[in-house]
């Protein structure tokens, strides 16, 4: 199963961790999503079905700049 992790430079709060988590587990294709507030991150594990792309669109709509780690 991929696995795909973002940095997210403006994910500040708790609210908007927990905004971040919603829009990433409310994504068809997610079967797991975790944020990390101190480092900037997500970590989402998803089926081939969804692109990282798409997932980063969905949450740049939401406000939330992401950007690929490692890509």
């Amino acid at each position: 199963m991929p696995e795909t992790t973002f940095h997210i430079p403006n994910m500040l709060t708790q609210d908007d961790a927990d905004a971040v988590m919603f829009e990433l587990q409310d994504l068809p294709c997610v079967n797991q999503a975790d944020v990390h507030l101190v480092e900037q991150t997500a970590w989402v594990s998803h089926t081939a079905m969804i692109a990282p792309e798409d997932m980063a669109a969905a949450l740049a709509e939401a406000g939330y700049e992401a950007r690929v780690q490692g890509a």
